[in-house]
């Protein structure tokens, strides 16, 4: 299993990510890298075994993840920084009515309702220290007492990234305390999880 390469350069504003889509519709090969299908299914059996009444995936890409989740959510809120991303990810779950994806960026676009699911996948690193622990908290915050925080975050280097992977997990532990049942180290990724 190889990882990605990503190294797109240091710009991070939401005309970049729009460019990226543009121009290759699945930059990172979501859809069809091997490396990435194993992430995905790390963070599903990190949360299986219960349905999940609302959950949140800030940054959900072209949908792949999102369409995993889907069957165990009753409600399930998604968004991306892209507007091509988003309109992608809506065709890939166009057949779970309960999904709804939308633009919005973190953190200003967190949503105000409480969820049992938080899924924090592959952005916390390109957000500064601050704005990072200001994330953590506000999702923290709309996370439900008995709730599920899973992150996962490669750890691999790249231009584009604000943080490294080990970074972004050192501070959501700062935040949020030490993963409560899970925490797998990976050679190439980090998973936690959190319980509220």
């Amino acid at each position: 299993m190889t990882p990605p390469q990503r190294t797109h350069g240091p710009d991070t504003s939401a005309e970049f990510f729009e460019r990226l889509y543009q121009k290759a519709g699945d930059p990172w090969n979501f859809r069809h890298s091997a490396y990435e299908r194993e992430r995905y299914e790390a963070i599903i059996n990190g949360i299986v075994g219960r349905r999940y009444r609302s959950a949140f995936e800030p940054g959900c890409s072209i949908g792949e993840l999102t369409a995993l989740l889907a069957p165990l959510c009753d409600s399930l809120d998604a968004m991306d920084f892209s507007g091509s991303a988003v309109a992608t990810a809506s065709r890939r779950c166009k057949q779970y009515p309960q999904v709804q994806i939308r633009r919005g960026a973190l953190p200003g676009d967190i949503p105000a309702q409480p969820f049992e699911l938080i899924v924090f996948s592959e952005i916390g690193y390109y957000f500064d220290l601050p704005v990072l622990a200001n994330i953590a908290t506000r999702l923290w915050a709309q996370l439900e007492p008995g709730g599920v925080l899973i992150a996962c975050h490669w750890l691999g280097h790249s231009s584009d990234h604000q943080l490294h992977g080990q970074v972004v997990h050192s501070v959501l532990r700062s935040v949020l305390g030490e993963p409560a049942n899970l925490n797998r180290p990976d050679q190439w990724y980090t998973l936690q999880r959190w319980q509220k």
